[in-house]
């Protein structure tokens, strides 16, 4: 008796147990244990598997926030709040290529936060981070300043929640004043040392 095997089903199943394998795989990579992480990647079948673990093991709690002020013969005006983040439209997923310029900005209060952290009041390593001259460059030549502004300056917040409806605010660094024309935003020579 001879049995024939349907071979369009066969292929239909192997595929499926296939993809199963690999999903139920890459969810056991992504759990905050990692005793499956060494599992999956040793001996002959190694499953390869994203590792997607985003938030983990520190995720954040804290919104970022930029304000700026100019001044106006040297007389600062009223801190006005730049957004970082933008809302989102239904098809970011896949697409969302207006999310460089935000990525950038927040990319640069995170490397000027971690600096500021790091090297406390000593303020002229932060003057040359590239995050600090890229958030100079953009106060400087992308947003309105007030008429007769020569200098700006930025400031760098973070807020969270300590109880619901009970935002805590703290400010995270202070830029020195830069000039408004064409020069040396982060010369650690042309400013005082104490900030």
């Amino acid at each position: 008796m001879i049995v024939r095997v349907n071979t369009e089903r066969l292929k239909t199943a192997a595929v499926t147990a296939s993809l199963a394998t690999w999903l139920i795989a890459t969810a056991a990579t992504q759990l905050p244990e990692r005793r499956f992480d060494t599992l999956l990647s040793r001996g002959r079948w190694r499953i390869p598997t994203p590792n997607w673990r985003f938030f983990g093991p520190n995720p954040g709690v804290k919104d970022n926030h930029l304000l700026y002020r100019d001044l106006v013969d040297g007389r600062p005006g009223e801190w006005t709040e730049v957004p970082i983040t933008r809302d989102r439209p239904w098809y970011g997923l896949a697409w969302n290529a207006r999310n460089r310029s935000p990525k950038a900005l927040f990319d640069a209060s995170q490397d000027i936060t971690v600096r500021a952290a790091a090297f406390g009041s000593d303020v002229r390593p932060v003057l040359r981070a590239p995050g600090y001259r890229l958030l100079s460059r953009y106060i400087q030549l992308h947003l309105p300043h007030a008429e007769g502004a020569s200098h700006s300056q930025f400031l760098l917040m973070q807020s969270y929640l300590n109880a619901p409806g009970d935002r805590h605010i703290e400010p995270v660094f202070v830029s020195v004043e830069f000039p408004l024309e064409d020069g040396d935003i982060a010369n650690p020579a042309a400013f005082p040392a104490a900030v």
